[in-house]
C-alpha cells in the first residue's frame, strides 16, 4: 500500500460523492481485500467509509443550497436520498439547522474537508522528560515524547500523548494481544525498535478522561506497515458463567463480554463472547464452515487448543441475534492462530 494508492481512493470518492459509491471500487484502488480496507479506512481516519462520504456530501449540499440556492429536492435526488425529509434529517445532524433555516438563520455551516495524505520526513524526536509510571504495582522510567492532536479527525478523542517504558519488554512480552495495531508512523518521530514497550494516552472530547493504552513493539507488520500491538494487561476473567443447552446437552458458558463492531461490519453492531465448558470433543463432530476467528479478535481471553466457544452477532437491521460456534483446533490463518467455525446444529 501506498500513500498515491490512498489518495487514488479518496480522489475516486470525491469525484464520486453524486453518484453511487461501490466499496469494491475502493479496494481495489487500494489493493486489499473489502474487509481489509475497512479496517485501513477506520483505523486511519477513526471513521467508517460510509460515515466520511456522508460527512463530504453534507458538507457539498450546504455548499449548493447556502451559495447556489439548489433546492432541497434537488439536493436531496443529486446526493443519492430517497426523499427530502431523510435529506432534511441528515443536513440538520450535520450542520445543526434544516436545509430551510440555512438562508433565515445566516448560520455559518459546518465544513468537513477531504483527507489528503503527505509523507514528511522529520528528525528523530528526543523525549522531553523522564516520567515514572507504575503497571501492576512495577514502577518504570518513562520517556515522555509530548503529545499528537486527533482533534480534526477523530469523532471521539481530542489528543493522545506518548511515553516509552524503558526496560519493560521483558514483563509485557507474555501479555494478550488484542486486534488493535499502532503503525510507527502514527508515533511522533521516535526511533522504535523491536523489544520496547510504548504508553499512549487518549484524551476524550466528550468529557475529558482519560484512556490508558498499552503497546509493544514485537516485529508486527500491519498492512505493509511496521506496528505496534496493543496488549491487555492480564486475561479476562468472565463476568458470569450462563447455561447453554447444545445438541440436546446442557453446559456451562463463561460469559466475557460484548465487543463493538458497528464501525466496520456491515450487518452486525456488536458480538458477544462465551466459552463453553466441555463441549469441544461433542462440537467437533459437527461439520466445518471454513470460517476463521483469530484469537486476537476475542476479548483478552487464554485461549488454548480444545476450547469451544459461542459467538452472538446482534443484527444492526432488526436486533435479532445469529448464534455461531468456534473451536480452537489448531488452526493457523496468515501465521495467526485462530478458532474455525462449525455449522452447530442446537
Amino acid at each position: 500500500m501506498t500513500v498515491d494508492r490512498l489518495n487514488a481512493a479518496f480522489n475516486y470518492i470525491e469525484a464520486h460523492l453524486t453518484e453511487k459509491i461501490d466499496l469494491d471500487i475502493l479496494a481495489g484502488i487500494v489493493g486489499y481485500s473489502r474487509y481489509d480496507f475497512q479496517r485501513m479506512f477506520m483505523f486511519f481516519s477513526d471513521m467508517s467509509v460510509a460515515d466520511y462520504i456522508r460527512k463530504r456530501r453534507m458538507t457539498l449540499a450546504g455548499i449548493d443550497i447556502k451559495h447556489f440556492d439548489m433546492s432541497v429536492i434537488d439536493a436531496a435526488v443529486k446526493y443519492g436520498y430517497e426523499s427530502p425529509v431523510s435529506f432534511a434529517r441528515a443536513f440538520k445532524a450535520f450542520h445543526g439547522i434544516t436545509p430551510s433555516e440555512v438562508k433565515k438563520l445566516k448560520k455559518a455551516l459546518r465544513v468537513f474537508p477531504r483527507v489528503i495524505f503527505q509523507i514528511t520526513m522529520k528528525e528523530v524526536e528526543q523525549c522531553m522528560r523522564k516520567d515514572k509510571i507504575t503497571v501492576k504495582g512495577k514502577e518504570y522510567e518513562a520517556s515522555y515524547f509530548g503529545e499528537m492532536d486527533m482533534s480534526t479527525w477523530s469523532e471521539v478523542y481530542q489528543k493522545r500523548e506518548f511515553w516509552r517504558l524503558e526496560n519493560a519488554y521483558e514483563d509485557f512480552k507474555k501479555c494478550p494481544r488484542l486486534s488493535n495495531v499502532l503503525p510507527y508512523n502514527n508515533y511522533p518521530p521516535i526511533d522504535i525498535e523491536v523489544g520496547q514497550v510504548f504508553v499512549v494516552d487518549y484524551y476524550r472530547k466528550k468529557d475529558g478522561s482519560v484512556e490508558r493504552a498499552y503497546y509493544v513493539s514485537d516485529g508486527k507488520v500491519w498492512q505493509d506497515m511496521p506496528s505496534t500491538t496493543k496488549v491487555a494487561l492480564e486475561y479476562l476473567k468472565p463476568f458470569r458463567v450462563d447455561k447453554i443447552r447444545v445438541g440436546g446437552k446442557e453446559y456451562e458458558a463463561e460469559y466475557f463480554g460484548g465487543v463493538d463492531i458497528s464501525e466496520w461490519s456491515k450487518p452486525y453492531t456488536e458480538r458477544e463472547f462465551r466459552r463453553l465448558k466441555g463441549a469441544y470433543d461433542e462440537l467437533i463432530k459437527y461439520p466445518i464452515d471454513g470460517d476463521v476467528l483469530p484469537y486476537n479478535n476475542y476479548p483478552p481471553i487464554d485461549i488454548e487448543v480444545g476450547q469451544a466457544f459461542v459467538i452472538d452477532y446482534h443484527s444492526k437491521e432488526d436486533g435479532s441475534v445469529e448464534r455461531m460456534y468456534y473451536l480452537a483446533d489448531g488452526t493457523i490463518w496468515q501465521d495467526m492462530p485462530c478458532t474455525r467455525r462449525y455449522l452447530v446444529n442446537e
